[in-house]
């Protein structure tokens, strides 16, 4: 007989009330899942959604005693004695069902979420080391789960930690960087944080749905105002990019004599600076090329005549710009 219920989160076996369940259950129509006989088997419940495959080991060559079915109709194969000690909800879950007599009709647990969460799920819990199957989308739904299925502290930061972990350790993160960096701040994870926030500086802080997002997953606004108070550091830097490249020294006669010409200029090179600075890690090799100021193909994003900058030793040039970038913010203060 399949162990059937009704309850939040997942069914629930009854007890002598299961024959109750089954007749609601058939009521409402649930949807039952696939049989038994296809191997690693999904369902693609609507078009556009990926086709889920069960990996090991929740597929069907699991040792499992059970089933748990996820709301768009993909099942796993689960061992309840790996998962009843994991948290306080499942040790309730499991304490009325009794085990399965049969291997060929195993009981099956109805869950609310669908089968990329119910997984994520099932890898925090289970004594598997396949943490690295989790997304920071998949992430930041767990962390609205914690309460609903008692997920202990000590577990859900190692797998927090496991996520924040391997963003962190490569070059540039794999995950969406503002979800990132909104989870290790909730976490407190401040080294992580900062190095974060090197990767925000294209994201637009103007867009009301980024920063309510990002307020949300992190649970505070100073999340946001540490973004926001970066930004302005950076553009009262600028000042120190322009002085490495002695506009005043280097400007012809005709265009610095007035002062409206020479600010003009300056402006397109602070324009030209601020693109510029948005990479994670700027470095600078050649002045003007990394400003877009003189290209390899002689574009130019400013445009000067041929006596500006004609006498300059560029490569000294280059060098003060680089140590100007070096001091240049490029993370958040904490």
């Amino acid at each position: 007989m399949e162990a059937l219920g009704i309850g939040e989160g997942s069914s629930r076996w009854q007890g002598s009330g299961v024959e109750d369940a089954i007749t609601t259950l058939n009521a409402v129509s649930v949807v039952r899942s696939p049989s038994a006989s296809a191997q690693m088997e999904g369902v693609t419940p609507t078009p556009g959604t990926p086709h889920f495959v069960v990996p090991p080991p929740f597929d069907e060559s699991s040792s499992g005693d059970c089933y748990f079915v996820s709301s768009d109709g993909i099942r796993f194969k689960v061992l309840r004695h790996s998962l009843i000690h994991t948290t306080r909800y499942f040790e309730e879950f499991f304490q009325d069902v009794p085990s399965s007599t049969s291997h060929t009709d195993l009981p099956k647990f109805y869950f609310d979420e669908d089968a990329r969460t119910l997984h994520a799920l099932l890898i925090v819990l289970y004594p598997v080391h396949t943490r690295e199957f989790i997304d920071i989308e998949q992430m930041l739904e767990l962390t609205k789960l914690q309460e609903k299925y008692a997920i202990p502290d000590s577990t859900m930061m190692f797998a927090i930690s496991v996520v924040v972990g391997r963003n962190y350790s490569g070059p540039a993160p794999e995950d969406d960087v503002l979800d990132v960096y909104a989870v290790a701040w909730t976490s407190g994870y401040r080294n992580e944080v900062k190095h974060f926030s090197r990767f925000t500086h294209r994201v637009d802080l103007t867009d009301q749905s980024i920063v309510d997002r990002l307020i949300r997953n992190s649970g505070t606004s100073k999340s946001y105002i540490a973004l926001m108070e970066l930004r302005r550091e950076r553009e009262a830097a600028l000042d120190g990019i322009i002085e490495a490249l002695e506009p005043k020294k280097h400007f012809c006669l005709s265009h610095s004599s007035s002062d409206t010409m020479f600010f003009a200029f300056i402006s397109m090179i602070k324009t030209a600076a601020r693109n510029a600075l948005l990479e994670p890690c700027p470095l600078c090799n050649d002045a003007f090329e990394f400003l877009g100021l003189q290209g390899t193909d002689e574009r130019r994003t400013v445009t000067w005549c041929s006596t500006c900058y004609s006498k300059a030793d560029k490569a000294r040039l280059t060098n003060q710009l680089q140590a100007a970038i070096e001091r240049y913010p490029q993370t958040i203060s904490m």
